[in-house]
């Protein structure tokens, strides 16, 4: 006789469905946990563009890094969704994107480095996992010069690990991180940020394109001045085939805050107010549209959506592209 679910309910109404037969379960206790995550790579496609996530890493944002951080807001906050309190910190990535766009190769963002926290430094393995090398790289666009951002330009003899690809930046920040006087006036951990930005530059000084504001490096590739956090602070805007998606650097550091709470900054944001001004024009901006959003500190992979509702924001992820 065929099973049916007619079938099976009428055979377990009488005790029949299952036979008599004791079965022993292995005990499986003593099998060691993994203890880690395997992927570092998720791709969606964006029109005819294919855009991947890079995982690098992740490292853990204390409070007191958080500008206007209210203790009972933020329990709050995690709270509404679903989270306990984190008073110790948030646990944010660092991401890096490569898009794919036919006929170019651009990283955006190269990640850090394991000396910066020991979390972090994975991107290149993330890059190799996605089955690309690097002297496959075209172009590799710096949304900023911060050191989680450019870490991975060089090895760890200062050697460039790009070897076929200029490095774009803009005139901007360009300029700040190379004013002497600026370097001179600042505190000694300011000081290693420069530092930072030059020695992780240097190898690149003889293919270094160095643009204008809201620049189309490519068709369908547009950088577009986001100020606040650096002076020359800028996002990645991708058009492809009537699709788009807006890689907005570092407009959010922590997912489960800062979307509810956008006037809280983040200690690294040069000009603090440039920057909660940038971020509130932006989210406004990207829900009203209702574009497709990706961010360096977004949780893993960073691809989602900006909506908003009750006057507070909140980012809907995009689920895993089956289709690719």
């Amino acid at each position: 006789m065929k099973p049916t679910r007619r079938t099976f309910l009428k055979l377990s109404a009488t005790g029949l469905a299952t036979p008599a037969i004791l079965v022993t379960i292995p005990v499986l206790a003593n099998t060691p946990k993994r203890g880690k995550q395997i992927t570092g790579v998720n791709r969606m496609q964006v029109g005819n563009f294919e855009v991947t996530a890079l995982l690098d890493g992740a490292l853990t944002v204390n409070p007191e890094l958080i500008m206007g951080y209210d203790e009972d807001i933020a329990a709050k906050t995690l709270s509404h969704q679903h989270l306990p309190a984190a008073p110790m910190g948030q646990v944010i990535p660092v991401t890096g994107y490569l898009v794919n766009t036919g006929d170019k190769l651009i990283a955006i963002d190269s990640g850090t480095t394991d000396s910066f926290v020991d979390t972090l430094g994975n991107y290149h393995t993330s890059l190799s996992n996605a089955g690309v090398s690097v002297d496959q790289i075209d172009h590799v666009i710096a949304t900023h010069l911060h050191v989680d951002h450019i870490g991975g330009l060089t090895d760890g003899k200062g050697n460039a690990m790009f070897p076929n690809a200029d490095l774009i930046t803009n005139q901007v920040e360009w300029d700040f991180w190379h004013n002497d006087t600026l370097r001179s006036q600042s505190s000694d951990m300011e000081k290693s940020f420069f530092d930072i930005a030059l020695t992780q530059t240097a190898p690149y000084n003889d293919r270094i394109t160095i643009v204008k504001q809201n620049t189309e490096i490519v068709p369908g590739v547009e950088l577009v001045p986001l100020p606040g956090h650096t002076p020359g602070h800028m996002g990645v805007h991708l058009r492809s085939n009537g699709d788009e998606l807006l890689i907005w650097g570092d407009i959010i550091h922590t997912t489960k805050l800062q979307f509810a709470n956008p006037d809280w900054t983040i200690a690294f944001d040069i000009d603090q107010d440039m920057a909660r001004k940038t971020r509130a024009r932006l989210l406004d901006q990207v829900a009203t549209d209702r574009v497709k959003v990706a961010g360096m500190h977004l949780d893993f992979p960073g691809f989602g959506h900006v909506t908003r509702s009750g006057g507070q924001y909140h980012f809907e992820p995009t689920a895993w592209d089956y289709n690719i």
